[in-house]
C-alpha cells in the first residue's frame, strides 16, 4: 500500500495533542457558550461520506422537507418544556373564549398535556436509570 502524506503528516498516526498559540485559554470569550452549540441534530456532515455519496432524489426531499428553526434556543430541554407549557395554557385560555371551536381546542389541550405528560414520564425514568 502507498504511504499517503498531507502536509507533512502521516496518516497513520493520529493526533497527540492540541496546542493554543498566543491564546489566553483561561478567558471565558476563548471557549463558546453551552447555549451557543449547535444540537445534535444538525451536525457537520463528513466530508468523506459527502464525497462518496452522489445526490438522489430522497436527499433532495430530506432537505427541503426539513423544517427550519428560528430560534435554536427552543432547542434546548428546558426551553423546549416552558414553552411547551406556556402553548398549553394559552390552548387553555383560547377554551375558554371561543365556545364555538372548543371541540377542536379542546383536543389539542388534551393532546398537548398528553405530550408533556409523556415527556416528564421519560425525563423521569431517563433520571432514574443515570442514578442507577
Amino acid at each position: 500500500m502507498t504511504d499517503l502524506y498531507t502536509n507533512a503528516l502521516a496518516l497513520e498516526r493520529g493526533i497527540e495533542g492540541v496546542t493554543h498559540l498566543r491564546r489566553d485559554t483561561e478567558h471565558r470569550d476563548f471557549w463558546p457558550e453551552h447555549q451557543s452549540l449547535p444540537p445534535p441534530s444538525q451536525t457537520v456532515k463528513a466530508q468523506l461520506s459527502e464525497l462518496l455519496e452522489s445526490p438522489d432524489i430522497a436527499c433532495y426531499l430530506n432537505s427541503a422537507l426539513e423544517p427550519t428553526v428560528s430560534n435554536p434556543e427552543l432547542l434546548t430541554p428546558a426551553r423546549f418544556h416552558a414553552t411547551l407549557g406556556s402553548a398549553l395554557e394559552q390552548l387553555r385560555a383560547e377554551t375558554r373564549v371561543n365556545a364555538g371551536d372548543a371541540k377542536h381546542l379542546t383536543r389539542a389541550v388534551r393532546l398537548l398535556a398528553e405530550e408533556i405528560g409523556l415527556r416528564e414520564l421519560a425525563h423521569m425514568y431517563r433520571s432514574s436509570l443515570y442514578q442507577g
